[in-house]
């Protein structure tokens, strides 16, 4: 949907060129609007940022820096590194697209009003809604899962839990 938008197409009846209008009517920074006019949305940046978090976390190359790393090459990342936008974006954007969601279902069903904004029918926004607040609470979601299983691979170990043939449980 944002790249549609971003690209220059048109979704749920609304072109970019409005989205543009939208975002200078609603007060949207200056770097925000250069991004747009450019075709760059930002919240599509922040989601491929989001990306790869999430690829960092659970693949090995996001525990070691890349070689191009001069001053850290080959060390370890912190964990509190990945961790930390990790979990903060879990607990944030897990519970956003579950209460959205849930709103947009009362909405589809009738429940509830749909404020049209600056769409032009209550099912393009109920559309939007969908495709947003589901993609909030997938992502959310993935984060947690990710996060929890980078904290638990990275965790430190005891000299008891280490195996014989690991140079670290060697004595000195």
């Amino acid at each position: 949907m944002k790249v549609t938008w971003a690209v220059g197409g048109t979704f749920a009846g609304v072109s970019s060129a409005e989205m543009l209008a939208a975002s200078r009517r609603n007060g949207a920074s200056g770097v925000w609007l250069t991004l747009e006019s450019w075709g760059l949305d930002g919240t599509t940046l922040l989601a491929a940022l989001g990306v790869f978090l999430l690829f960092g976390l659970i693949r090995p190359w996001g525990q070691v820096f890349p070689r191009w790393t001069l001053v850290l090459a080959g060390r370890r990342v912190p964990r509190w590194l990945p961790l930390t936008p990790a979990l903060i974006g879990a607990a944030t954007l897990a519970p956003y697209g579950l209460i959205g969601t849930g709103y947009t279902a009362l909405a589809t069903a009738g429940v509830v009003p749909v404020r049209r904004g600056d769409f032009r029918s209550s099912s393009d926004v109920l559309l939007v809604s969908w495709i947003g607040f589901g993609a909030f609470a997938l992502y959310g979601g993935a984060l947690i899962l990710a996060a929890r299983s980078y904290w638990l691979r990275t965790r430190p170990l005891c000299r008891a839990e280490l195996p014989a043939d690991r140079p670290e449980s060697r004595p000195a």
